[in-house]
This record gives structure tokens, C-alpha cells and sequence, in this order.
């Protein structure tokens, strides 16, 4: 009797791994944990704005099972589970670089120049695909002029706007065009070779909402951003894929669990 497959691909940060370090939220992470044990059928892959190596700190930290594949630098690399270890996908990795029509992130960075309220961030955070702000406030108000300002170098890129909720400030990521988590996810897909209906994304923030609106099945927990609820709600709609994306009323971990549920991922 086969087995069918399924593929989790979930954003870390404030999804899998809780904002808040209580011994509440870990027994949720180690309850899901147990789930995902339990089952032979599910796949996993990681979707996060940090380098592989953050990456894997964050799930040794809060005892999350090794994936099979790792998605960083906000859907920019791609990163699969080989004997010893992870390797960089190659034919991802020369997608990324057509895709960015032959730009460097210094020339990222060089077009956009300074503006208040703008604000690199740390070069750890950089990536060979990617470039990455800081915002005072809500990112927003930043990405007309910063478009613009690409624009007129005529950069082949594409902006993806999130909020801190814990420390106030909005992220900006500058990726290559048409790149973004939701990119990644369907490069998931063809490559795990799960059914469309068997791949179930899971994010909190507007960094997911490219993926949350590809048509796969959706879990949105229940600390996700209200705007991103508000607007996943409206467009959802409009695309016809309502029914495909569940909104948990349970935070992080416990949200992703009562979201696999929901669609008999998981008992």
C-alpha cells in the first residue's frame, strides 16, 4: 500500500518557532514536534528570511526536526538535505542570478542610496540575492521612493514589506524580479513532487503573503499580522482560493498544528 505524501514548507520566525521563549509556547513546539514524528508521510521544509546557518541554530534551539529542504534569505536560496548536511541547490542558485538581471547587491544598495528612516541591515542578514532594511515604523511608506529610485537604475527587482510587532521596526527586503517566498514554494513543489492539494504552506507575516496566495492549502496563525489577515481574507476572495486557506485561532506551533488538522495532514 503506498503512502501519500505530503509537504509542510513553513516560515521559522513567529510560525514554527514562537516570539516568545515560554515554557507554554515550548511544549507547543514540542507537541507539533511529536506530530510530525508520528507521521511517515510528511515532508518539511523550512521558508525563513535567515541564513541557512541562523536557520539551523533556530531549530537545534527549539529541538525542531531537521527538513529536507531549507528555504533562506527570503525564498533567494535554496538548500537540500544531502548526507552530512545541506548543499545549495544549483539550478536555484542560477535562477536567482538570471533573475537579478546581473546585479550585485552593491548595486542594490548604491541605487537606492540614503533616506531617512531607512537603514541596512546587519551584513549578516545580507545575502548573495538579496538586500535587506530596517524602517522606522511600518515599511510601507519607503517602498514607493525606494522603487522608484531602482527603477530608475533600472533594477530587475521585487520588494517585499513586513513589521516587527516585537520591536516596532519594518523589515524591506530587495530580491531579484518576481522572486519571493512564493517563487521558492512552487520550486518545492516540482521538486518534492507532492500533489498541489498535498503541499501546505504556514506563515505569520507579509513576507509569507506571496506564498499564502499561490492556490496551495494555507495555514495563517492565529498571532499573524491583522493587516495580512485583513488582506488574505479580501484577496482570497477575489482569487477564488478562499476555502483554501485556513486562519488558526491558535498562536505559532499550535497554530500549525490545529492547521494540519484542519486539512488531515495530520491526526
Amino acid at each position: 500500500m503506498s503512502i501519500t505524501r505530503y509537504l509542510l514548507a513553513s516560515d521559522l520566525d513567529g510560525t514554527l518557532i514562537p516570539l516568545a521563549r515560554d515554557a507554554q509556547r515550548l511544549r507547543e513546539v514540542a507537541e507539533l514536534v511529536d506530530a510530525f514524528e508520528a507521521s511517515e508521510a510528511l515532508m518539511l521544509a523550512y521558508v525563513t528570511g535567515r541564513h541557512l546557518s541562523l536557520a539551523q541554530a533556530g531549530i537545534e534551539e527549539f529541538g525542531l526536526p531537521a527538513p529536507d529542504w531549507f528555504v533562506c534569505d527570503v525564498g533567494t536560496s535554496v538548500y537540500r538535505r544531502v548526507k552530512g548536511g545541506y548543499e545549495p541547490d544549483p539550478a536555484y542558485r542560477q535562477a536567482m542570478r538570471a533573475a537579478l538581471g546581473g546585479l550585485s547587491g552593491d548595486d542594490v544598495r548604491a541605487a537606492i542610496g540614503a533616506m531617512d528612516g531607512l537603514e541596512l541591515q546587519e551584513e549578516e542578514k545580507q545575502a548573495e540575492f538579496k538586500v535587506s532594511y530596517y524602517t522606522k515604523g511600518r515599511p510601507e511608506p519607503f517602498v514607493e521612493t525606494v522603487q522608484s529610485r531602482l527603477d530608475a537604475a533600472r533594477a530587475s527587482v521585487n520588494l517585499i514589506a513586513s513589521h516587527d510587532p516585537v520591536s516596532g521596526r519594518g523589515l524591506l527586503d530587495v530580491l531579484p524580479a518576481s522572486v519571493a517566498k512564493d517563487y521558492a514554494v512552487r520550486y518545492l513543489h516540482d521538486a518534492s513532487g507532492v500533489d498541489e492539494k498535498h503541499l501546505v504552506y504556514a506563515g505569520d507575516s507579509g513576507n509569507d503573503r506571496a506564498a499564502m496566495l499561490t492556490g496551495y492549502r494555507v495555514i495563517v496563525v492565529g498571532n499573524a499580522d491583522e493587516a495580512l489577515k485583513k488582506d488574505l481574507g479580501i484577496e482570497s476572495v477575489a482569487r477564488g482560493i478562499a476555502e483554501r486557506i485556513y486562519f488558526a485561532e491558535q498562536p505559532c506551533a499550535r497554530g500549525v498544528l490545529e492547521g494540519l488538522r484542519h486539512f488531515g495532514v495530520l491526526k
